[in-house]
């Protein structure tokens, strides 16, 4: 039986490695376009493997393949699940009125899927998918706002309040702010990130 904590340190690798990147551009006194390019290509992608982080564990959680520290968990509701591309598609089924997976970076609908597949440890992963504040919200709208420079993606991430309402955006300024406890926010959401990994996966 594998461990689901076994994919906590490549995650962890690469999110450090993303943040090294950041942490370099951060550092830099005399940012070029291709910084902030970089910088902002790094943000995306932690974004990027939060999601995918949340989709594998919780597809994976049904299979019945893996275990944490309580013993195997399994899909209570699907026995027929034995990898992932399986539970995926058993999942999109879950969901009548449409045919994708859902947006595994909105915790509400992560949540949902963990209880669509009826996994065992839905409860665990409930709980920390659940907990607020959440950071990575204010990842999310600096995603969108990267990726889709528009009104609607500005007034999102302004509505964070982690960027001025009345100044032009700076993502990287936001990002390179201190917030409480005397990290920056970008650290702050990679720190968030990987302890909730930890907790839903031991």
């Amino acid at each position: 039986m594998t461990p689901l904590s076994r994919r906590l340190p490549r995650f962890f690798r690469r999110l450090d490695d993303l943040g090294k990147i950041i942490s370099d551009v951060d550092a830099t006194d005399k940012r070029t376009i291709l910084h902030v390019y970089c910088a902002e290509k790094a943000l995306i992608q932690i974004q990027i493997e939060w999601e995918q982080f949340v989709r594998n564990l919780i597809l994976d959680s049904a299979t019945g393949n893996f275990s944490n520290s309580s013993g195997r968990v399994w899909s209570q509701k699907f026995s027929q699940i034995r990898s992932r591309e399986v539970a995926a598609y058993i999942l999109v089924s879950t969901y009548p009125q449409r045919n994708i997976e859902p947006d595994w970076c909105l915790p509400v609908q992560a949540i949902q899927a963990a209880q669509n597949l009826d996994i065992s440890n839905f409860a665990q992963i409930s709980a920390e998918l659940g907990a607020t504040p959440w950071p990575i919200d204010e990842l999310r709208h600096v995603r969108n706002f990267i990726a889709h420079k528009s009104k609607r993606s500005a007034l999102s991430l302004r509505q964070t309040a982690i960027v001025p309402h009345s100044d032009k955006i700076d993502v990287l300024n936001a990002a390179f702010q201190y917030v409480s406890g005397g990290s920056k926010r970008y650290e702050n959401w990679i720190t968030f990130a990987k302890g909730v990994a930890k907790r839903m996966t031991t």
